[in-house]
C-alpha cells in the first residue's frame, strides 16, 4: 500500500478562466467608452458632442460581443436564457443578466436619437442602397422641423442620463462579483469595483482615441484629420492621463492595505509583488499599461504627437487585459489549502473563440462607421 502524506487532497480549480476575463475587459470598454460620449450629450461640455456617436457606437458594438465570451465559457451555452427566469434577489450575476440586456437596449435607441435627423436627411439627398437604408432606419419619423429636433435633444437628454448609471453598474457589478467572495483575499476589498471601474475608464479612452483617428481618417467626409480634431484627440488624452492617476492611486492603496491586513492578504500581495506574478502586473500591467502612458501625455513633446499617443493608447489596452487576467485569473491561482499556486492553462477553444469574437468586433466596427452617419452625411449625394 502507498505512503499517505496528506489526510484529504483538497483542490480549489480556476473555474473563472479566460473566458470571464476578457468578458470584463469588453464591458469595461463599452462602460469608458458611453461614459465619455455623455460628456457632451448629458453633462453638457460642448467641446466633446462630436464624440458622442463615435462612443456609442463603440459601447453597442463592443456589448453586442461581450456576452458571448460569457455564454461561450458555460458547459451547456444552450441554456443561458433561463438566468432570466431565475431571479436570485441576493445574486450580483443575477442582477447582471437584466443589466446586460437593458443597457444595450437604452444605448440603441439612445444612438437612434442621436442619429435620426441624419437618417431623415439621408433618406431625402442620398440615392441607392443607403438611401433605402436610412429610410428604413427612420421608422417613418422624418420631421425635421425645430419642435421635432428639440424633441430629439430632450430624449437624446433623458436617455443618456440613464444610460450612465446603467454603464458604470454593467461594469461595477463584475467588481462587486469578485469582492464578495471572502475567500479570496486579493479580491475581498470594498475597493474592488472602483478599481473595476477606473481601469475601464483608462482603457475604454484608449480605445475610444485610437478608433476616433483610424475612423476619421479613412470614414469621415473628409477623410483627414483636421487641426480641430486632433486638437479634440489630444485633449482626450490628458483625461486619460487623469484616469490612470487615479487608477494607479487605488492600486497602490489597495496593494498597501492588502500587504498588511493579515496573513492572507500578505500571501496575496507578495505573490505579485515578489513572486510569479511579478512581471505580468509590475511589468505588463503598472509599467507597460500605466507608467509608460502616463509618460508620454505628460512629456511636452510626446503629449502632442498623434503617433505617440496613440502608442500610449495600445499600451492601456495592453495594461488592462493584463489587469483582468492577474485580477481574475491570478485571484483564483493564490492558493487556499496549500503552498503552492493552484495550475491554470487556457483550453485552445477558449483561445479560438476570444480570437473569433475579437474579429466580429472589428468587423462589427466597420460595418457601423461604414453604413452609419456617425460622422455626417456624404458630402456628395451618391453612395
Amino acid at each position: 500500500m502507498d505512503n499517505v502524506t496528506y489526510i484529504a487532497n483538497i483542490e480549489h480549480p480556476v473555474q473563472l478562466g479566460a473566458m470571464i476575463a476578457i468578458y470584463f475587459f469588453y464591458t469595461g470598454l463599452s462602460a469608458g467608452a458611453f461614459v465619455l460620449s455623455s460628456l457632451g450629450t448629458v453633462f453638457g461640455i460642448k467641446k466633446y458632442k462630436s464624440i458622442g456617436k463615435v462612443g456609442v457606437v463603440m459601447a453597442v458594438a463592443l456589448l453586442a460581443i461581450a456576452p458571448l465570451h460569457l455564454i461561450g465559457d458555460l458547459e451547456q451555452p444552450q441554456r443561458f436564457y433561463t438566468l432570466f427566469f431565475r431571479l436570485n434577489p441576493h445574486s450580483a450575476i443575477s442582477y447582471g443578466t437584466f443589466l446586460l440586456t437593458l443597457y444595450p437596449l437604452n444605448s440603441v435607441v439612445y444612438l437612434w436619437f442621436m442619429m435620426r435627423r441624419d437618417f431623415a436627411k439621408g433618406a431625402e439627398s442620398l440615392t441607392g442602397f443607403r438611401q433605402r437604408f436610412y429610410q428604413f432606419l427612420t421608422f417613418g419619423k422624418t420631421d425635421l422641423s425645430e419642435q421635432a429636433l428639440a424633441n430629439d435633444d430632450q430624449w437624446i437628454k433623458r436617455l443618456g442620463t440613464i444610460g450612465v448609471p446603467l454603464a458604470l453598474l454593467v461594469h461595477g457589478y463584475t467588481g462587486f462579483i469578485l469582492a464578495n467572495i471572502q475567500a479570496r483575499a486579493l479580491w475581498h476589498t470594498g475597493l474592488m469595483p472602483l478599481i473595476f471601474l477606473m481601469s475601464a475608464m483608462v482603457s475604454g479612452t484608449g480605445l475610444l482615441i485610437l478608433v476616433l483617428i483610424i475612423t476619421q481618417r479613412f470614414f469621415s467626409p473628409e477623410k483627414i484629420l483636421t487641426p480641430e480634431r486632433k486638437a479634440l484627440i489630444l485633449d482626450i488624452a490628458q483625461l486619460m492621463k487623469w484616469f490612470i492617476v487615479v487608477d494607479a492611486t487605488l492600486m497602490v492603496i489597495d496593494f498597501i492595505a492588502l500587504y498588511y491586513t493579515n496573513a492572507a492578504g500578505y500571501a496575496a500581495a507578495k505573490v505579485f509583488l515578489y513572486g510569479s506574478h511579478k512581471t505580468m502586473f509590475l511589468g505588463v500591467e503598472i509599467g507597460l499599461g500605466l507608467l509608460l502612458p502616463f509618460m508620454i501625455t505628460v512629456i511636452s513633446k510626446t503629449k502632442k504627437s498623434l503617433g505617440w499617443i496613440s502608442l500610449g493608447s495600445i499600451f492601456t489596452l495592453l495594461g488592462v487585459i493584463a489587469m483582468r487576467v492577474n485580477f481574475v485569473i491570478g485571484g483564483q491561482q493564490i492558493p487556499l489549502s496549500t503552498d503552492t499556486l493552484n495550475p491554470y492553462t487556457v483550453a485552445p477553444q477558449h483561445l479560438l473563440m476570444i480570437g473569433i469574437f475579437a474579429l466580429a468586433e472589428i468587423f462589427i466596427l466597420y460595418l457601423a462607421f461604414r453604413l452609419l452617419p456617425i460622422y455626417g452625411l456624404p458630402k456628395n449625394s451618391t453612395p
